[in-house]
């Protein structure tokens, strides 16, 4: 653990040795299509039953569905807008060959979660810190974490793990805060980190050495959770466990 805690100081030396590398020398770096992953959600993780998210692109109605509400999964029934797998702010403010998909998962006890992969395209802006989103959104991160997800026949893949308050408006009192958790982890060509800068390592060493520039997809899975314990953290590391079968290229 304390190791993953430094971990981050190396990385930043590190980027920047290999950036430095690549502004020296002028290469053209050539694209790949390939993702690290299948760029698919299931409709079902174990217990979870999927639900694809889909946005309305007009800007006076910018409504959000679920695919079940819908008739038509390209066509908005309150605007008659086109519906997309984006968000409209996303959309406006996201490379153009950027991928997202959303599904929202339920269960039968009531319960909820989103999860979500975006792939990036060929500009970097396509992916960022998720802190940076969370926290404009008017959420307060109050602990963050590396959880270790156990999986069959190999490692157990790293996870960053978010304990998120919501605040609900300035003349709110404390006891309508409200808890959420948001994990996230990247996946590369052969390679996955929680850790952004570690990510961005990455990026330019394949960019410098291999003359490559793969795309990068980023996983999270976002709900509730009750502030008064950490049951949160089991419930994340079990569908992870679940859902990760249904990412692995095979």
């Amino acid at each position: 653990m304390e190791a993953d805690a430094y971990r981050p100081y190396f990385l930043i030396i590190g980027l920047l040795v290999i950036t430095s590398l690549a502004l020296a020398t002028t290469v053209d770096v050539n694209s790949t299509d390939t993702a690290g992953i299948r760029m698919a959600l299931p409709d079902h993780i174990a217990e979870w039953q999927g639900d694809e998210i889909r946005y309305c692109l007009n800007s006076a109605c910018q409504r959000i569905w679920l695919a079940s509400q819908l008739t038509n999964m390209e066509v908005c029934p309150a605007c008659g807008g086109p519906l997309d797998g984006m968000s409209y702010a996303e959309r406006r403010l996201l490379p153009p060959d950027t991928v997202i998909l959303k599904k929202r998962y339920t269960n039968r006890r009531g319960e909820s979660l989103v999860v979500s992969i975006v792939l990036s395209g060929k500009e970097r802006a396509s992916i960022h810190r998720p802190q940076v989103c969370l926290v404009g959104q008017g959420r307060e991160i109050v602990k963050s974490r590396v959880v270790e997800v156990p999986l069959q026949g190999r490692r157990p893949v790293k996870v960053m793990l978010l304990d998120l308050l919501v605040h609900p408006g300035r003349l709110a009192g404390p006891s309508q805060l409200r808890g959420e958790y948001y994990a996230y982890w990247f996946v590369g060509s052969g390679r996955e980190t929680p850790f952004h800068l570690e990510r961005m390592f990455w990026m330019a060493w394949d960019r410098v050495v291999h003359n490559l520039a793969h795309r990068w997809a980023y996983i999270a899975v976002a709900g509730d959770r009750n502030l008064s314990d950490d049951k949160h953290v089991e419930k994340v590391r079990r569908l992870i466990h679940d859902l990760y079968p249904h990412l692995t290229r095979t």
